[in-house]
């Protein structure tokens, strides 16, 4: 399969980076980072030729995942989510959407990381004289994400799971 038509040269950036969160449009997001692992294992055993039998199925995780939200911008996603979560803005699960796309570019297909379960976990707000805007780091907690649908897990495995 050959590499992507670029229209124009256009490369996505971070002014093609579009979050969403529930599916409502946040831009108070000035940086975001994430980590996919599926840890797995090859097995040896009783083989004289010292080749392995195999490898395991793994398991399957969200690493290091955060984000850095401008204060206001953090301030109006927790009010949403305490009232979600009934008092909490740690307890209620959200979707959370990172797209690069370039809408006025056709041909180019938008790249979406999704997790459809994601929780606050931590946070960590700074602040320092300058002219540097004041941002919380978040630290998010997921159990699946997948990018344009296609995920690292095996889809085979999951057939019939709950």
């Amino acid at each position: 399969m050959p590499d992507r038509v670029r229209v124009n040269k256009t490369i996505f950036s971070w002014t093609s980076t579009v979050f969403k969160f529930d599916n409502q449009p946040w831009t108070g997001v000035p940086a975001t980072d994430f980590e996919l692992k599926r840890e797995r294992k090859i097995v040896y055993a009783a083989r004289q030729d010292g080749l392995p039998l195999g490898i395991t199925a793994g398991k399957f995780s969200v690493e290091a995942f955060s984000m850095k939200m401008l204060i206001d911008s953090y301030d109006a996603l927790t009010d949403y989510l305490t009232v979600k979560g009934l008092g909490s803005y740690g307890d209620p699960p959200f979707s959370w959407i990172c797209q690069a796309t370039e809408p006025i570019t056709e041909g180019m297909l938008p790249i979406t990381a999704s997790s459809p379960y994601t929780w606050i976990v931590g946070e960590k707000e700074s602040r320092e004289e300058g002219v540097d805007e004041a941002v919380v780091e978040v630290t998010l907690a997921s159990l699946t994400m997948t990018k344009n649908g296609k995920q690292l897990w095996s889809a085979l495995r999951g057939l019939g799971s709950v």
